[in-house]
């Protein structure tokens, strides 16, 4: 039995990606940037997968730029708006970003440039006056997710567009959390750029998008090519952007019954948990989270024992945090809303999506307070609590 609970990190590759994936490697193709008719008709099929992909977030298909994921995409907001505003030095993000955000802003504060991160609450929201109190004529960039990856807390980020023009400052949202579980509309959020990420809707590693409004003072940071409107270089990844059109379709067109579907079965599976496991704490809020994401802290035990034993039962779930050379690194995030190093260490993210069942779920209800059972007695209470 394996049961997959981490679909933040990664959704299973969805059936239409992969008819889709099946029609191209058939059709054998050619490059898109080719005049003949083989890369013609690569050329129409890059075109539609863009269609489809800006038509989630309710974009102009000219406006979407394949790239190579949502770090790339993250990466080239930030540098493609500092590069377009070179007199301008600051930047404003906040403390529980993705990696793909906070590593580019240690290296941009490593070259002098001024990074403002504002704080969350205990529920991990930003304050949106917080990030308009800090904008000035000097900032290039406002950058924020709209859902968080580990706690799945969904930001506030509307008040934030017009501040942001009337500054000067570009407006980017890192989206690739929020893209497929809940409606996006980049009119509504009237932002510059937006990222989008592949694998999160069911499509395979290694593609994602970044929605560039039009007349956004913004400039690439690949050169050697026009593709891509001029604003990213180099071929194409065809069979990525072809299955990352039809991941997104198809998760567009069954958004609202399985966000309510997931949405159920993850309310479900909270309050059993709750019921079973005294102490059982939930991080993130209660309302306003995304539908599928549980981030909890497990009494008496380590975070790390119990992700362990768990995946030993078939159930693949996730610390949110960075696992290197044996060493486990805290969870940025809930330290940033609070969080003891103790509870951090003890906690895990379980993220449905579409391919979990009542099943599955009625199972999981049952086997991780056996697990928890069983880990606590094995590690002794002193010890958790003493981290």
């Amino acid at each position: 039995m394996s049961i997959y609970l981490d679909h933040n990190a990664g959704a299973p590759l969805r059936a239409e990606a992969a008819a889709a994936i099946s029609r191209l490697l058939q059709d054998a193709g050619g490059n898109p940037s080719s005049v003949h008719r083989a890369g013609q008709r690569s050329r129409r099929m890059l075109e539609v997968a863009r269609a489809q992909v800006a038509a989630i977030i309710r974009a102009e298909t000219r406006q979407v730029v394949f790239t190579s994921g949502g770090t790339e995409s993250n990466n080239l907001a930030i540098f493609g708006a500092i590069t377009a505003a070179s007199r301008r030095r600051k930047i404003i993000s906040s403390t529980i970003e993705h990696s793909s955000i906070l590593a580019p802003l240690v290296e941009l504060e490593r070259r002098g440039f001024e990074i403002v991160r504002v704080a969350p609450d205990s529920d991990g929201r930003i304050d949106p006056a917080r990030v308009i109190a800090a904008l000035d004529s000097e900032t290039a960039l406002v950058t924020l997710g709209l859902a968080n990856s580990e706690v799945g807390t969904i930001q506030n980020l509307a008040p934030l567009a017009s501040a942001c023009r009337e500054s000067g400052a570009l407006f980017h949202v890192d989206a690739a959390q929020a893209v497929g579980r809940i409606p996006v509309d980049v009119n509504a959020l009237a932002c510059d750029l937006m990222t989008l990420s592949g694998h999160k809707l069911g499509a395979p590693a290694g593609i994602g998008a970044l929605y560039i409004r039009d007349y956004a003072k913004f400039a690439p940071t690949i050169f050697g090519g026009p593709h891509e409107n001029g604003m990213r270089a180099g071929t194409p990844n065809l069979l990525g952007a072809v299955a990352f059109g039809a991941a997104a379709e198809a998760a567009m067109n069954v958004m609202s019954a399985e966000s309510d579907r997931i949405s159920s079965l993850a309310s479900s599976l909270l309050a059993r948990l709750r019921a079973a496991i005294s102490g059982l704490r939930l991080n993130g809020p209660l309302v306003g989270r995304l539908p599928n994401t549980i981030n909890l802290t497990f009494p008496g035990v380590f975070g790390e024992s119990m992700l362990i034993a768990l995946d030993l039962e078939g159930v693949e779930v996730s610390m949110g945090s960075a696992c290197a050379a044996g060493a486990v690194e805290l969870s940025h995030v809930l330290r940033a809303m609070g969080r003891s190093v103790a509870d951090a260490r003890s906690s895990l993210r379980i993220s449905l999506g579409w391919s979990n069942t009542v099943e599955e779920i009625d199972a999981v209800a049952e086997i991780v307070p056996a697990v928890w059972r069983r880990v606590a007695a094995a590690e002794p209470l002193s010890e958790v609590s003493a981290r």
